[in-house]
């Protein structure tokens, strides 16, 4: 079933992208909205709530304080929001200083829920303790179980759930209007992916100087957007990942040192960013909008965004992105499967319980069909039209450097909450929707995301740092193979770092090698 699927996969391609002032997209419960009772409302006569929120965006820019769509969500909600907004490569560094300084919002996201600072904090009574309050709250209460039980800490759970689908997540974006031109196949395996990447750059399609192949960056701790890569080499999800009937360590595999060496060539041969290590997520996604890059590890999501701004960029250009279902390295067919869950806003225990309901009735609107919609496409009649069953998105509305921030607080459930809903015509989402059906049965967890190790929350994040930062040396030729080797034969020999292993290996017997 698989192979059959695989190769209609490889043949296809996406169909014309024609930009226009509207874009019909599938709609995903349309007028039927408004049936769903969505917890909080704007019905009351009484003072907004005042709510404070730290966050992250991940569009351009974040929105304006006056922004139309905050606004009608203040309207529906009653509420008056402070919202922090944070980028991603800073969003880990301002949660550490906002938990140390003690001065917390209403509503702060925490997406790195192994962190060691929050479980103590949690676990000292920090945050308000959810797992039955939460149970109240219709729409929250409908998440997956997986969702909760990657969140739980000693089987309490300290916020509010950051749902996200466990499928579609940041496999290669390629243009395949060059993988056309240059009569090129959809790369399936690390080695078909380095021929079109040098393909593109000895090629340039768009006949931009200096073109590269994939476009991506790193973190201070993992490997960024270059992640799907890595774990292509490494069949795991993260750091870790099941071997017989007991947890291995993937950095101190021989894999680990095969995908460096695919990237210490990739950096030599000019076929990734020379400044990958200091470039940022727009910055990374620029090369590819500007005509740069051919290949972008995202969501299936992306594709009208990257279509639209590579076409503004270069009207004489027709591009096409195609997501990657899957990829097939030395330990087989992998794709990423998440946790079901990306974070969870926490209410510090300040917060007087009365208050903590209304939040929780905010955030049960949020994940309403009504509330998704609000996030999702805007307001009627001004950012999108229905016609015929489908989304209508105005231009302008696509060209809003901030438009569907309110995403990143507002997500209902949904399989396919990752394959785009505005700017595709229903053809090309029916196909998003099969390669996701495509990439869900080789998908691989984390076999971590519920385990719990001592000395991984005290040391792991050091330990993290150390290790990408001599990825990144050995990336940028800056530290040889040899050096790597040495690396990790100091990291087997710490007994603090192999303490993380054991006691991961300790809490997957507990779990009967569960999840």
């Amino acid at each position: 079933m698989i192979n059959k699927q695989a190769a209609r996969w490889k043949k296809g391609t996406l169909t014309a992208f024609m930009l226009s002032a509207v874009m019909t997209v599938s709609a995903c419960g349309g007028n039927e909205a408004a049936k769903e009772a969505p917890g909080a409302s704007a019905t009351s006569d009484s003072k907004p709530l005042e709510i404070s929120i730290l966050s992250i965006f991940y569009q351009k820019e974040p929105p304006a304080v006056d922004n139309a769509i905050l606004k009608e969500a203040e309207k529906r909600t009653n509420t008056k929001l402070n919202i922090t907004w944070v980028t991603p490569n800073n969003f880990g560094e301002k949660v550490n200083v906002t938990l140390a300084s003690g001065d917390l919002p209403d509503l702060m996201l925490v997406t790195d829920t192994g962190n060691a600072a929050f479980r103590s904090m949690a676990k000292q009574g920090a945050f308000w303790d959810l797992t039955t309050m939460i149970k109240q709250y219709p729409n929250l209460s409908r998440f997956p179980d997986i969702t909760y039980k990657n969140l739980m800490i000693e089987g309490k759970l300290y916020g509010i759930p950051r749902v996200r689908p466990t499928e579609g997540n940041a496999h290669p974006l390629v243009r395949a209007d060059w993988l056309k031109k240059l009569n090129l196949t959809m790369p399936q395996t690390p080695d078909e992916l380095y021929s079109v990447m040098k393909a593109f750059k000895e090629n340039a399609p768009d006949g931009q100087k200096d073109t590269i192949g994939l476009s991506g960056y790193v973190n201070q701790n993992d490997m960024g957007q270059f992640g799907f890569i890595e774990s292509v080499f490494t069949g795991a999800s993260g750091k870790y990942k099941v071997k017989g009937d007991k947890l291995i360590d993937v950095t101190l595999e021989p894999e680990m040192r095969k995908s460096l060496e695919w990237f210490q060539n990739a950096f030599k041969d000019g076929l990734i960013p020379q400044d990958f290590a200091l470039l940022k997520h727009n910055q990374a996604k620029d090369l590819v909008i500007a005509g740069k890059a051919g290949i972008f590890p995202d969501k299936p999501n992306q594709e009208p965004l990257f279509i639209k701004e590579i076409s503004t960029m270069n009207p004489n250009a027709k591009p096409d992105m195609e997501w990657a279902p899957y990829m097939t390295g030395p330990q087989g067919k992998y794709a990423s499967k998440g946790t079901g869950v990306f974070g969870m806003f926490v209410i510090p225990k300040k917060v007087p319980e009365a208050k903590v309901k209304k939040l929780l009735e905010f955030m049960n609107y949020g994940t309403s069909d009504e509330g998704h919609e609000l996030a999702s496409y805007g307001l009627k009649d001004i950012n999108f039209k229905l016609q015929d069953g489908n989304y209508v998105v105005t231009e302008a509305t696509l060209n809003d450097p901030s438009y569907q921030f309110l995403q990143n607080i507002f997500m209902k459930y949904d399989k396919y909450a990752s394959v785009a809903t505005a700017g595709l015509t229903p053809e090309q989402i029916t196909r998003d929707k099969k390669l996701i059906d495509i990439s869900e049965p080789v998908s691989i967890p984390s076999p971590t995301s519920s385990l719990i190790s001592e000395t991984n929350n005290k040391l792991g994040s050091d330990f993290n740092k150390k290790i990408q930062d001599m990825k990144t040396k050995v990336m940028m030729n800056k530290a040889t193979l040899a050096d790597w080797d040495t690396f990790v034969n100091e990291l087997k020999a710490d007994k603090n770092y192999m303490k993380i292993l054991d006691e991961y290996n300790e809490a997957y017997r507990a779990n009967s090698g569960a999840k």
